[in-house]
């Protein structure tokens, strides 16, 4: 009954539900993530978080790795591996190693070079090699210093080595406390399709801005999981930052 009810008061206007390709939410685990916390997470969340990236180095020092990756996929959350992993992994020249990890638990994993040195053929290559075994996502931008790149080249050619998606790293989209530079994110928008990109947004801000400059199904990234449903709810209007924004916006679609 309750669902129903609720079924009938709430306006999801164009917003995907799982499994979805579009709108998707990458909550991160900084590791306080255990299996009681995932389920009790999973109870109220579950239908809103697409994956759980294990974040940087971590799950190499998680005690009970398995058991988190078994009780995510029990709930339909898919766990992936974070970019800073793959650089932990070329400073060392571990990357085949790396390899045989994500495969023998087939992770996603995330690859990136925010603080390397590599070159981008090196990049490129790794790319290709993981994709052939398990989903990779292919991260961009700096984690200390921005990056000057051609970002539309970057991203065509990691797509075409085998990215399924590109992460566009939150420092470049703006560093904690700053404003969001919005002629870069113009400049990765003009690349490639919006389904392509997850834009990272670890505050509050950014999620919003995001949303109401592209709509409720932009990708999003880097979310704690005490976020998932503030997020949500900004994306479907349930808040006041978007509360007039959507109603307007779902307006203007039905007039169309």
């Amino acid at each position: 009954m309750t669902a129903k009810l609720i079924d009938a008061l709430l306006d999801r206007g164009d917003r995907t539900a799982k499994p979805r390709t579009n709108g998707l939410t990458l909550m991160i685990d900084k590791g306080q993530m255990g299996i009681r916390a995932i389920d009790d997470f999973a109870e109220v969340a579950s239908g809103y978080c697409d994956y759980a990236k294990i974040a940087w180095g971590s799950s190499l020092i998680t005690q009970n790795l398995e058991a988190k990756i078994e009780r995510y996929r029990h709930h339909g959350i898919t766990p992936m591996l974070g970019g800073t992993l793959f650089e932990y992994a070329y400073l060392r020249g571990r990357v085949p190693q790396l390899l045989d990890f994500a495969k023998h638990h087939k992770l996603h994993i995330e690859l990136s070079d925010g603080v390397i040195d590599m070159s981008h053929k090196d990049k490129l290559m790794w790319l290709e090699k993981f994709g052939k075994h398990v989903e990779v996502f292919s991260e961009i931008g700096g984690k200390i210093d921005r990056q000057a790149r051609d970002w539309k080249t970057v991203v065509h050619e990691e797509l075409a080595a085998g990215a399924h998606k590109i992460v566009v790293e939150g420092r470049e989209i703006g560093p904690v406390g700053q404003d969001i530079r919005s002629d870069f994110v113009d400049e990765v928008i003009e690349a490639t399709s919006l389904d392509k990109l997850v834009f990272e947004a670890f505050e509050r801000k950014q999620q919003v801005w995001m949303i109401k400059r592209f709509g409720a199904n932009v990708n999003l990234g880097n979310i704690p999981p005490t976020d998932l449903l503030t997020l949500e709810s900004f994306r479907l209007g349930l808040k006041e930052h978007t509360l007039l924004h959507t109603f307007e916006r779902s307006h203007v679609a039905q007039k169309a």
